[in-house]
């Protein structure tokens, strides 16, 4: 083999490991970018009460406008999501609202 076709085949080999090389770390750049979309809830403060720090926020009814631990949604007749508790629960049958 003569020296030209030893650097040919050396420098096609080195191309190849850069190619290769720069594949892998494109590839781990992309990995951290998306990794890096995903929020840690365990560093936000829970909302639902259930942590055992007090009672669970009371919600106000929509009709009567009483503080009510429990209330069932419903869509209204314009689209928009309203809280029912249980003694206002009949009023919202009788207009017919679709339970959510």
């Amino acid at each position: 083999m003569s020296l030209t076709a030893i650097w040919t085949i050396g420098g096609i080999i080195g191309a190849l490991i850069l190619a290769w090389a720069l594949f892998k770390i494109g590839g781990k750049v992309r990995d951290k970018a998306e990794a890096s979309k995903v929020i840690k809830m365990s560093l936000y403060k829970s909302r639902s009460g259930k942590s055992g720090k007090g009672k669970a926020d009371k919600k106000t009814c929509s009709f009567c406008k009483k503080k009510s631990a429990r209330l069932a949604f419903y869509a209204s007749e314009t689209g928009q999501v309203i809280g029912v508790c249980d003694a206002c629960r009949p009023q919202a049958e009788r207009r017919a609202l679709n339970r959510l």
